[in-house]
């Protein structure tokens, strides 16, 4: 599906300019747009089938794994009915590389949609693991591994709390893998999407 004109009063040649990466949402926070960093983000990371064509048209949660996509769903729904700004840092980093975003979501007028920008605030190489790790320590009893939607850490098998980061699965996911949020992160995104939902 083409790009759509996100809104119009989105000044598309601002969004353009701009290095973050951004996307416009509708009102049934479909994607309408997505500005040339993300496609430039999606292939330096291994998501050609995530470049904007691709995307547009589809439901954003259709692109957030795990409990996140509900919540996420809920907190833009809230930004869009209180015409409300929200602010969120999250992680996004690769089996090399630490990243942090800073995600601000700006309502459109009127309950129209959602502007969101993604500005990188860190970024820096991570320290190589040279210890080998085997599916088995990860996989639970009903033959899942279950990784952070977030920081992508991997829960350790007979270790609730423990959630341990596996750089080859990052690279290379295991088959059979399940999202859902490590108590680090889960208290993170608790206490973020709690300040616009309450």
């Amino acid at each position: 599906m083409p790009q759509l004109q996100p809104h119009p009063l989105v000044d598309l040649s601002v969004l353009e300019s701009d290095p973050a990466v951004i996307f416009v949402l509708d009102r049934q926070l479909r994607i309408r747009y997505c500005n040339s960093a993300w496609n430039r983000f999606a292939l330096a990371n291994g998501g050609p089938s995530l470049l904007s064509n691709a995307v547009c048209g589809r439901a954003v949660t259709d692109f957030i794994s795990g409990t996140l996509a509900t919540d996420y769903r809920a907190t833009y729904e809230k930004a869009l009915e209180r015409g409300v700004a929200w602010v969120h840092d999250y992680e996004c980093s690769s089996a090399t590389c630490i990243r942090r975003f800073t995600m601000h979501v700006y309502p459109l007028e009127a309950g129209s949609g959602l502007v969101v920008t993604n500005a990188l605030r860190v970024e820096m190489p991570r320290e190589a693991s040279s210890q080998a790790c085997l599916q088995s320590d990860y996989r639970l009893a009903n033959g899942m591994i279950v990784m952070c939607s977030n920081c992508r850490r991997t829960k350790s098998k007979g270790l609730e709390q423990t959630w341990d980061w596996v750089p080859q699965f990052v690279t290379d996911p295991p088959d059979m893998v399940s999202h859902g949020l490590c108590p680090i992160c889960c208290e993170h995104y608790h206490m973020s999407f709690e300040r616009i939902l309450a």
